[in-house]
């Protein structure tokens, strides 16, 4: 008898420059590989340069053609899971075939492409990513209505779910994103510093990842730097800034007026994965100013790394961060930079926040969230 499978879309997979839901998928993949189920893994990526996943005995990793997205998740995709009905098919990054002849599951990571200002906005990012907000919004509330069942990383998100897409609660699980225990280990100083030097980074610093989707705010973190420069002559602290082209980080610094501290905003380009703790380590506070986010991996990775978190006090953000961040308005930049201050002044509110931030860290752990994801695919299967 041939065994049953749970196929694992993680089309991205491969690629150089991972991003926030391949670095998610990668590591629960590297996770459940060493699982030993009564059912056996296919994960199914596009081809590209980057082999980070390796077989084992319950896992094989199929490399598909290199079709245009789309074409790739409706035609290719359908095609390569069959139609045994005993087996699924878990879609790992939003979106899924929109007719699949075997049981769905689907991960929504979140709905911030159906918020019209973030769909319509002119800093909405390139044409490609465009396309991808207008077929996320077409694909997802159909397969949401289709799937046999739901996971998002949030209780927010959750909630979210249920109230847009009018989804049955009893549909949706939560799998918590974690944190890798890389990011507790604290390294030398010759070893920081020599990662610092590699993106030009220098003592001492702030770190905040945007890009050029409005949500991030990039333009209130460049606004609340302009203040906080402005209120603190004497401290020389840069920005550094991860997700912009030195082009778009130019127009941002001329649209908030910040030229004259143009030489202290430092533009990162890709981090590789290996040095991320590094970087937030080497920092003097993590700005996390975001308007929306599904999980928000950066805080815990931060807190981690016993780095200090300022972030907003909307969306996700208090779900995860806890009473170990500070909080602010993310449409009022002068707060952000008063709550960088009061860090910077305030060495025993510093360590109370590093204390609770490491504590607040081990409770999302990437095990944990292995073992969750587990509970619904014996769930699932056990169902079939």
């Amino acid at each position: 008898m041939q065994q049953r499978k749970i196929f694992i879309e993680a089309q991205r997979l491969f690629r150089a420059h991972k991003h926030g839901m391949d670095v998610v998928a990668l590591e629960l993949l590297q996770r459940l590989r060493n699982r030993t189920p009564a059912y056996s893994f296919d994960v199914l990526v596009k081809h590209d340069e980057d082999h980070c996943l390796q077989n084992s005995d319950s896992l094989t990793v199929s490399s598909l053609s290199s079709l245009f997205y789309p074409l790739w998740e409706q035609w290719l995709l359908p095609k390569q899971t069959g139609n045994n009905k005993k087996n699924l098919l878990h879609c790992t990054g939003n979106t899924a075939p929109l007719f699949s002849s075997v049981p769905l599951l689907v991960t929504i990571h979140d709905l911030i492409f159906l918020e019209k200002n973030y769909l319509f906005s002119k800093e909405g990012g390139s044409l490609y990513q465009r396309f991808g907000n207008y077929y996320r919004r077409l694909v997802v509330p159909i397969v949401a209505r289709k799937a046999k069942h739901i996971i998002t990383v949030s209780e927010y998100q959750r909630n979210v779910i249920i109230e847009r897409l009018k989804i049955n609660p009893e549909k949706i699980s939560v799998v918590y994103n974690g944190v890798d225990s890389r990011f507790f280990e604290h390294a030398e100083v010759p070893v920081l510093s020599n990662t610092l030097m590699k993106y030009g980074i220098g003592f001492p610093y702030i770190f905040f990842m945007g890009n050029t989707e409005p949500r991030k705010n990039t333009k209130g973190a460049i606004e609340a730097f302009k203040i906080f420069c402005e209120q603190n002559p004497k401290l020389t602290h840069t920005l550094a800034i991860k997700g912009l082209t030195a082009q778009q980080l130019s127009q941002k610094i001329k649209e908030c007026g910040a030229e004259k501290y143009a030489s202290r905003i430092h533009r990162l380009g890709y981090i590789d994965y290996a040095d991320l703790p590094l970087i937030y380590q080497g920092a003097a506070v993590l700005w996390f100013p975001s308007f929306s986010e599904g999980f928000g991996l950066p805080i815990i990775e931060s807190m981690a790394s016993g780095t200090p978190v300022i972030t907003s006090c909307t969306s996700v953000m208090p779900e995860i961060a806890g009473d170990a961040a500070l909080y602010i308005d993310p449409a009022e930049p002068r707060q952000l930079a008063i709550q960088t201050q009061v860090i910077l002044q305030n060495e025993a509110l510093k360590n109370e926040l590093v204390e609770k931030g490491s504590k607040r860290a081990a409770c999302f752990t990437w095990e944990r969230s292995t073992n969750d994801l587990m509970k619904v695919y014996d769930r699932l299967m056990g169902e079939m």
